[in-house]
Protein backbone atom coordinates (compact mmCIF):
# COMPACT_ATOMS: atom_id res chain seq x y z
CA UNK A 1 0.00 0.00 0.00
CA UNK A 2 3.04 2.12 0.43
CA UNK A 3 2.61 4.65 -2.39
CA UNK A 4 3.79 8.03 -0.42
CA UNK A 5 0.31 8.99 0.08
CA UNK A 6 -0.28 9.93 3.67
CA UNK A 7 -3.34 7.33 5.51
CA UNK A 8 -6.19 9.96 6.22
CA UNK A 9 -7.36 6.93 8.38
CA UNK A 10 -4.70 7.64 10.51
CA UNK A 11 -4.26 8.39 13.91
CA UNK A 12 -1.82 11.27 14.61
CA UNK A 13 -0.35 12.39 17.27
CA UNK A 14 -1.72 16.13 17.12
CA UNK A 15 -5.23 14.31 18.11
CA UNK A 16 -6.52 14.68 14.48
CA UNK A 17 -9.34 13.01 13.35
CA UNK A 18 -8.76 8.96 13.10
CA UNK A 19 -10.39 5.34 13.75
CA UNK A 20 -9.25 5.13 17.04
CA UNK A 21 -11.11 8.33 17.97
CA UNK A 22 -14.46 7.81 16.10
CA UNK A 23 -17.46 5.64 16.73
CA UNK A 24 -17.46 4.49 12.84
CA UNK A 25 -15.84 2.91 10.53
CA UNK A 26 -16.43 3.32 6.72
CA UNK A 27 -16.76 -0.78 5.61
CA UNK A 28 -15.91 0.65 2.44
CA UNK A 29 -12.07 0.86 3.74
CA UNK A 30 -11.80 -2.19 5.81
CA UNK A 31 -9.80 -5.87 4.84
CA UNK A 32 -9.31 -8.83 6.90
CA UNK A 33 -6.71 -10.73 7.88
CA UNK A 34 -6.68 -14.02 9.36
CA UNK A 35 -3.21 -15.53 9.82
CA UNK A 36 -2.19 -19.25 10.99
CA UNK A 37 -5.62 -20.03 12.11
CA UNK A 38 -4.55 -23.85 11.88
CA UNK A 39 -5.75 -26.42 14.74
CA UNK A 40 -2.20 -27.49 14.78
CA UNK A 41 -1.42 -23.90 15.97
CA UNK A 42 -4.43 -22.43 17.56
CA UNK A 43 -4.20 -25.56 19.91
CA UNK A 44 -0.95 -24.00 21.65
CA UNK A 45 -2.63 -21.03 22.81
CA UNK A 46 -2.15 -20.29 26.55
CA UNK A 47 -3.97 -17.46 26.72
CA UNK A 48 -7.18 -17.49 24.89
CA UNK A 49 -8.98 -20.87 24.59
CA UNK A 50 -8.82 -22.35 21.11
CA UNK A 51 -12.30 -22.57 21.21
CA UNK A 52 -13.17 -19.08 21.56
CA UNK A 53 -10.35 -17.92 19.24
CA UNK A 54 -12.48 -20.13 16.85
CA UNK A 55 -15.90 -18.78 17.12
CA UNK A 56 -14.32 -15.16 17.37
CA UNK A 57 -12.30 -15.48 13.83
CA UNK A 58 -15.72 -17.28 12.68
CA UNK A 59 -17.74 -14.12 13.67
CA UNK A 60 -15.15 -12.16 11.97
CA UNK A 61 -15.75 -13.71 9.01
CA UNK A 62 -19.31 -14.02 8.74
CA UNK A 63 -19.45 -10.09 9.09
CA UNK A 64 -16.72 -9.94 6.35
CA UNK A 65 -19.83 -11.55 4.59
CA UNK A 66 -22.21 -9.38 5.80
CA UNK A 67 -20.38 -6.01 4.72
CA UNK A 68 -18.73 -7.55 1.91
CA UNK A 69 -15.06 -6.80 3.26
CA UNK A 70 -12.39 -8.46 1.36
CA UNK A 71 -10.44 -11.40 3.77
CA UNK A 72 -7.34 -13.14 2.99
CA UNK A 73 -5.89 -16.46 4.72
CA UNK A 74 -2.28 -16.82 5.62
CA UNK A 75 -1.06 -19.95 6.41
CA UNK A 76 2.07 -21.33 7.32
CA UNK A 77 3.28 -23.80 4.76
CA UNK A 78 6.91 -25.43 6.34
CA UNK A 79 7.63 -28.52 5.13
CA UNK A 80 5.75 -30.81 7.60
CA UNK A 81 3.49 -28.06 8.20
CA UNK A 82 -0.58 -28.75 7.70
CA UNK A 83 -1.91 -25.21 5.61
CA UNK A 84 -5.21 -25.98 6.66
CA UNK A 85 -7.21 -23.27 8.17
CA UNK A 86 -9.46 -24.18 10.98
CA UNK A 87 -12.24 -26.21 10.25
CA UNK A 88 -15.12 -23.80 10.96
CA UNK A 89 -13.19 -21.29 8.68
CA UNK A 90 -13.05 -23.45 5.57
CA UNK A 91 -16.08 -22.23 3.97
CA UNK A 92 -14.37 -18.72 3.60
CA UNK A 93 -11.47 -19.74 2.78
CA UNK A 94 -11.17 -20.55 -0.85
CA UNK A 95 -8.39 -20.97 -3.14
CA UNK A 96 -8.42 -17.14 -4.23
CA UNK A 97 -7.97 -15.79 -0.71
CA UNK A 98 -5.65 -18.46 0.66
CA UNK A 99 -1.96 -17.75 0.21
CA UNK A 100 0.46 -20.29 2.12
CA UNK A 101 4.05 -18.59 3.05
CA UNK A 102 7.31 -19.78 4.69
CA UNK A 103 7.93 -16.59 6.58
CA UNK A 104 7.20 -15.39 9.96
CA UNK A 105 5.05 -12.63 9.09
CA UNK A 106 2.23 -12.29 6.35
CA UNK A 107 3.37 -9.17 4.69
CA UNK A 108 6.84 -10.84 4.09
CA UNK A 109 5.15 -12.80 1.36
CA UNK A 110 5.10 -10.94 -1.73
CA UNK A 111 1.10 -12.43 -2.68
CA UNK A 112 0.21 -11.82 0.61
CA UNK A 113 1.29 -8.45 0.44
CA UNK A 114 0.07 -7.97 -3.25
CA UNK A 115 -3.42 -9.17 -2.44
CA UNK A 116 -3.73 -6.70 0.15
CA UNK A 117 -2.44 -3.56 -1.56
CA UNK A 118 -4.65 -4.51 -4.48
CA UNK A 119 -7.90 -3.74 -2.31
CA UNK A 120 -6.66 -0.39 -2.39
CA UNK A 121 -8.46 -0.63 1.41
CA UNK A 122 -6.24 1.09 3.76
CA UNK A 123 -7.59 -0.39 7.35
CA UNK A 124 -6.77 -3.91 8.36
CA UNK A 125 -8.22 -5.68 10.60
CA UNK A 126 -5.71 -8.53 11.97
CA UNK A 127 -6.42 -12.32 13.78
CA UNK A 128 -4.40 -14.96 13.89
CA UNK A 129 -1.95 -16.81 16.33
CA UNK A 130 0.66 -16.47 17.45
CA UNK A 131 0.43 -13.22 19.17
CA UNK A 132 4.35 -13.46 19.89
CA UNK A 133 5.06 -14.18 16.45
CA UNK A 134 2.80 -13.80 13.02
CA UNK A 135 0.65 -11.36 14.73
CA UNK A 136 3.03 -8.83 15.89
CA UNK A 137 5.14 -9.36 12.84
CA UNK A 138 2.31 -8.55 10.72
CA UNK A 139 0.36 -5.69 11.98
CA UNK A 140 4.22 -4.01 12.64
CA UNK A 141 5.11 -4.50 8.66
CA UNK A 142 1.44 -3.51 8.01
CA UNK A 143 2.39 0.20 9.99
CA UNK A 144 5.42 0.41 8.07
CA UNK A 145 2.94 0.12 4.66
CA UNK A 146 0.79 2.97 5.86
CA UNK A 147 -1.94 0.50 6.96
CA UNK A 148 -4.04 1.57 9.81
CA UNK A 149 -4.11 -1.68 11.83
CA UNK A 150 -7.12 -3.10 14.54
CA UNK A 151 -5.80 -6.30 15.92
CA UNK A 152 -8.46 -8.50 17.70
CA UNK A 153 -7.76 -9.14 21.03
CA UNK A 154 -10.42 -12.34 20.96
CA UNK A 155 -9.27 -13.44 17.64
CA UNK A 156 -5.66 -13.89 19.09
CA UNK A 157 -3.73 -16.28 20.49
CA UNK A 158 -0.53 -16.39 22.44
CA UNK A 159 2.16 -18.35 24.46
CA UNK A 160 1.76 -17.04 27.70
CA UNK A 161 -0.06 -14.35 29.07
CA UNK A 162 3.23 -12.51 30.04
CA UNK A 163 4.44 -12.35 26.27
CA UNK A 164 1.09 -11.77 24.75
CA UNK A 165 0.52 -8.82 26.91
CA UNK A 166 3.98 -7.47 25.83
CA UNK A 167 3.35 -8.15 22.30
CA UNK A 168 -0.36 -5.81 22.63
CA UNK A 169 1.47 -3.05 24.39
CA UNK A 170 4.62 -3.00 21.05
CA UNK A 171 1.68 -3.50 18.70
CA UNK A 172 -0.58 -0.45 20.47
CA UNK A 173 3.00 1.95 20.98
CA UNK A 174 3.75 1.41 17.29
CA UNK A 175 0.32 2.63 15.97
CA UNK A 176 -1.86 -0.31 16.12
CA UNK A 177 -5.55 -0.21 17.64
CA UNK A 178 -6.76 -2.78 19.93
CA UNK A 179 -10.52 -3.89 19.39
CA UNK A 180 -12.92 -7.03 19.59
CA UNK A 181 -14.85 -8.53 17.14
CA UNK A 182 -18.25 -7.24 18.59
CA UNK A 183 -17.04 -3.49 19.08
CA UNK A 184 -15.30 -3.63 15.08
CA UNK A 185 -18.84 -4.85 14.27
CA UNK A 186 -20.64 -2.02 15.85
CA UNK A 187 -18.30 0.22 14.75
CA UNK A 188 -19.26 -0.87 10.70
CA UNK A 189 -22.51 -1.30 11.43
CA UNK A 190 -24.08 0.90 13.94
CA UNK A 191 -27.55 1.15 12.63
CA UNK A 192 -29.28 -2.22 14.39
CA UNK A 193 -32.47 -0.91 13.25
CA UNK A 194 -31.93 -1.55 9.33
CA UNK A 195 -29.82 -3.90 7.30
CA UNK A 196 -27.05 -4.70 7.56
CA UNK A 197 -27.26 -3.37 10.80
CA UNK A 198 -29.70 -5.94 12.31
CA UNK A 199 -27.59 -8.83 10.95
CA UNK A 200 -24.79 -7.31 12.51
CA UNK A 201 -26.79 -6.87 15.86
CA UNK A 202 -28.11 -10.73 15.52
CA UNK A 203 -24.40 -11.67 15.00
CA UNK A 204 -22.83 -9.73 18.32
CA UNK A 205 -25.69 -11.43 20.25
CA UNK A 206 -24.23 -14.81 18.79
CA UNK A 207 -20.69 -14.02 19.96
Amino acid sequence: MNNGQSNPYTSTADGSFGPAQTARLDANQVQILFADLQGNLIDNSRTTPPESIIRAAVGLARIANILELPMHHSVAAQAGMDPSVIEPLRPYAIEDNTYHRVTSGALMDAPTQEALSATERPILVVAGFAAEVVVIQTVLDALAEGYTVFYMVDAIGGLSERSELAMFRAMEDAGAISSSVASLAARLAPDFDRAPGTEILKLIQSL
